[in-house]
């Protein structure tokens, strides 16, 4: 363990202490990135019981698989919200966000129902719970880029990493995705494609 007055361990050294059975180790990991964790989980899943279900599988399998963890470039999140993303992808019986037919949509379509070259969007969609209902609203895969990249803050490469394809892939449905936020806010968040 550590005192207050000296340096937090890093998640390399958390990860080499848990694979060598310290539990006390992976108590830290699990503190340090639980709530990140639970975000992108509670975010995907149908549902709360399902998004703790992915949430404890997601660390079960952290800890089983803390010795063969041998990739120190990726970063301890981006591996923890990779097992939380198989973690939900085994729940739905093997089924992953429905990606493709979200893709399908005409950037210029797109950008009209973001509303794109009108002005007053941000009095239209101001305040909180009208973006918790633009999001909610979205479908699993554009929710899934969004809390990636903009709610914690991941780079194009771990986003990449956690999904499983490439950077281009990232900037495009991140781009597509916050089009259709932005659609979702001028509708008033219903549920509209």
């Amino acid at each position: 363990m550590f005192d207050g007055n000296d340096v937090p361990p890093s998640d390399a050294a958390l990860i080499r202490r848990t694979a060598a059975g310290e539990s006390s180790a992976f108590d830290i990991l699990v503190r340090r990135h639980q709530a990140a964790v639970r975000r992108f989980t509670r975010e995907l899943a149908g549902d709360p019981a399902q998004a703790e279900d992915a949430l404890l599988e997601t660390f079960l399998a952290a800890w089983r698989g803390s010795a063969r963890r041998r990739d120190d470039s990726v970063s301890v999140l981006t591996w923890l919200l990779t097992l939380a993303r198989q973690a939900l992808t085994r729940q739905n019986l093997g089924r992953q966000p429905a990606v493709q037919a979200a893709e399908n949509t005409p950037l210029r379509e797109l950008a009209q129902a973001a509303g794109w070259g009108r002005s007053g969007l941000a009095a239209e969609s101001t305040g909180r719970q009208a973006l918790e209902t633009a999001f909610a609203a979205l479908n699993p895969a554009d929710r899934e880029i969004l809390v990636l990249r903009d709610l914690e803050g991941l780079a194009e490469e771990e986003a990449a990493a956690v999904i499983g394809t490439s950077e281009a892939v990232v900037r495009a449905r991140l781009h597509r995705a916050r089009l259709r936020l932005l659609a979702k806010l001028r509708e008033g968040g219903s549920d509209g494609g």
